[in-house]
């Protein structure tokens, strides 16, 4: 087949997150199968067609991430230029962004997957605060002291009927979701036709690094890896270090990763959690942002990882745990569940949910039979649910169905 993957984010220029990884092992791994691949994406420094990893992929300059309303029009017009060359079968792009609305506008005929990684209202909603009054206070305070009108907080509303990343997967031939959790999700808020949405889980390749750590560790060391941020349970994991610590003093706290905006103004989390857990320092340690190269010799070093999550999709980090054969304490809300297999590889938390991250976390480290026991279960699930002969034949399955529907629908009528 000849299949193009558009998407803003691409490792190098732009790999910010999930979609990229997923991207680059998606190309990487329909290459390797034998399938025609092209990659149309962006760049913050450069523009023009580059072959990488025996993968021709096009980019386009976009300086300012944060303002991507314009890349699915001017990506469009790439892929269309492209598409009268190459005659693509299909299309894939991500519903974050509708970055593939602009080339099925141009190309109609063309089939369309997209693959669902978590929608902008959700991350909105789950990384929301509502303003104190305190907070409320200090804009208007601040303001007055410049001179200027206060500016009001953001309000949570939203709206599906004119939601642009729901009209467009709406418009897909195909859906494909790698947690069961967020498609029954978006069927349920998005109306999205049951019978056009697949669970495909993402490919993931473990390094030989994380299978050859060890499963017997006696480190007492507990891990958090990800983005220091409200959505990634970080707030949760704190209130729950000072009980975890009173059953299992000698116990190390590590976080691993940026350090985002905390609840109070003018401190990032990292400040925000050393502040409430003062008493607590000397158990605590704080990384910042690390290579994906360093993250083995982190996870050796590991007797528990924690992501204790409001909501995640299909976060990489955990197959890496995993992999690592370490014990993990995840959420249960999204992709956790099916990667810790319902709590047959892990121990399972629901969000928002201190106490319970607490229990489970010094279950595992009072147990290190019970850990090293399902470290060994969690890294041959890896193995046998995630390789890419799995993965692939699901997804050229998807392909197929998404090309044959097309073909017998004709063009499309966009959503707008």
């Amino acid at each position: 087949m000849k299949i193009a993957l558009i998407s803003y984010e691409y490792p190098p220029d732009t790999a910010y997150g999930g979609i990229a990884t997923y991207m680059y092992q998606l190309a990487k791994m329909l290459n390797q199968r034998g399938h025609y691949i092209e990659v149309f994406t962006a760049s913050p420094h450069r523009s023009g067609t580059y072959i990488e990893d025996g993968i021709k992929i096009h980019r386009i300059i976009e300086e300012n991430r944060k303002n991507r309303r314009d890349f699915s029009a001017r990506i469009g017009k790439i892929f269309a230029e492209r598409h009268a060359t190459v005659n693509f079968d299909v299309i894939e792009g991500a519903e974050a962004g509708a970055h593939t609305k602009g080339s099925v506008e141009i190309t109609p005929d063309i089939a369309l997957v997209i693959k669902l990684h978590t929608p902008t209202f959700m991350i909105d909603g789950i990384n929301y605060v509502e303003p104190s009054l305190k907070m409320k206070v200090r804009r208007f305070v601040g303001a007055l002291r410049r001179g200027e009108k206060p500016k009001p907080f953001v309000s949570l509303y939203y709206d599906p009927h004119t939601d642009i990343e729901r009209l467009h997967t709406l418009d897909a031939d195909e859906i494909t979701t790698p947690s069961q959790a967020l498609g029954n999700k978006l069927i349920a808020e998005w109306q999205l036709p049951s019978e056009k949405v697949f669970h495909i889980p993402n490919p993931y390749i473990p390094t030989q690094e994380l299978l050859n750590i060890p499963i017997e560790t006696h480190t007492d060391a507990v891990t958090f890896i990800g983005r220091l941020e409200i959505r990634k349970g970080i707030l949760e994991l704190a209130q729950a270090i000072p009980k975890i610590l009173q059953h299992c003093p000698n116990t190390k706290f590590r976080f691993i990763g940026a350090f985002w905006p905390s609840p109070e103004p003018g401190l990032d989390m990292r400040q925000y959690i050393e502040k409430k857990l003062k008493r607590y320092s000397k158990s605590l340690e704080f990384t910042g942002s690390i290579s994906l190269d360093s993250i083995p010799s982190f996870l050796a070093n590991t007797d528990v990882c924690v992501f204790p999550s409001r909501w995640e999709n299909f976060p990489n980090v955990c197959l890496e745990a995993m992999a690592a054969g370490r014990g993990v304490v995840g959420s249960s809300a999204g992709g956790m569940l099916d990667m810790l297999d319902d709590g047959k590889a892990g121990l399972l938390v629901p969000p928002h949910a201190p106490e319970k991250i607490a229990d489970a976390v010094v279950e595992l480290l009072k147990n290190p039979k019970l850990r090293m026991q399902l470290g060994q279960v969690s890294r041959d699930r890896v193995l046998s649910e995630y390789n890419l002969e799995r993965i692939a034949t699901l997804q050229e399955a998807s392909y197929i169905r998404a090309i044959k529907k097309r073909h017998e629908l004709g063009k499309r009528v966009i959503n707008n």
